[in-house]
């Protein structure tokens, strides 16, 4: 199997080039206007029914005691939920949800990562994707160290992860993650303005934007002249885990009512 970076065989590299690589990767998360993207950079696909998912201090953050209600899940898989009911009835909500702000925790977590950082600069394999994971984390574990300072305002919003939104989606075939930007011309105004202050909370965080995304009905990913409710997300900037936005039904734009 042949693993390329930038168009050629990874192993044409001399380790002289692939630090100059790695190195010119980071400067570009850094440079950056937007958070690294921990779902479209990294080849996550939450929407297949795969068991390898990316977690950034899973046994840390989250404290679950909780036992899956599978009767629950059984019940919302014989008929098509949408998306807003799909949020109404929390099943997203990882409830048991914590971030852990301790600053000696922190502190042992981004030398962990950078431990790790390094032992991919010396196997010089799978390079690219490395490199944007690791220096994703440790750009949100140096901004975990100013949550106390926000958190009233990204406390407001309910938490999910990676595994919870897979679940979603193989309960509910039906539904799909993706990208807002081709729904932005007929999300609701309070769509907008939630993703407006998210954004502007984040800037003022750490001088990125936020990644939003959505979870719709797969149909509508392909259509454009219905109305649509879907499930809006923004990827954490203190974690690879994100936050729930809202949803909307009733009140998307129809863009011919206009």
């Amino acid at each position: 199997m042949q693993i390329k970076l930038f168009g050629k065989n990874i192993f044409e590299f001399k380790k002289e080039q692939s630090i100059f690589l790695i190195n010119q990767g980071i400067d570009g998360l850094k440079k950056s206007e937007f958070l690294p993207d921990f779902y479209g950079q990294t080849g996550l696909n939450l929407n297949s029914d795969s068991q390898s998912q990316l977690y950034a201090l899973t046994e840390g953050d989250i404290i679950s005691t909780a036992k899956r209600i599978k009767k629950e899940q059984a019940k919302n898989k014989k008929k098509e939920i949408t998306p807003k009911e799909a949020y109404s009835l929390k099943l997203l909500n990882e409830e048991s949800f914590e971030i852990k702000t301790d600053e000696k925790y922190i502190d042992e977590q981004i030398e962990n990562f950078k431990n790790k950082f390094q032992m991919i600069k010396k196997e010089e394999y799978d390079m690219n994707r490395g490199v944007i994971e690791i220096q994703s984390i440790l750009i949100r574990l140096e901004n975990r160290k100013k949550y106390p300072n926000f958190s009233e305002f990204y406390s407001e919003f309910a938490y999910t992860t990676n595994n919870k939104v897979s679940e979603l989606l193989r309960t509910h075939e039906h539904l799909k993650l993706g990208q807002v930007a081709q729904f932005m011309a007929d999300m609701p105004k309070e769509a907008i303005d939630v993703m407006k202050e998210y954004t502007e909370q984040t800037k003022k965080l750490c001088d990125k934007k936020p990644v939003f995304y959505i979870i719709a009905k797969s149909e509508d990913f392909k259509k454009t002249e219905k109305r649509r409710d879907p499930i809006l997300l923004a990827q954490s900037p203190f974690g690879h885990f994100w936050q729930i936005l809202g949803a909307w039904d009733e009140e998307m734009l129809l863009l011919e009512d206009l």
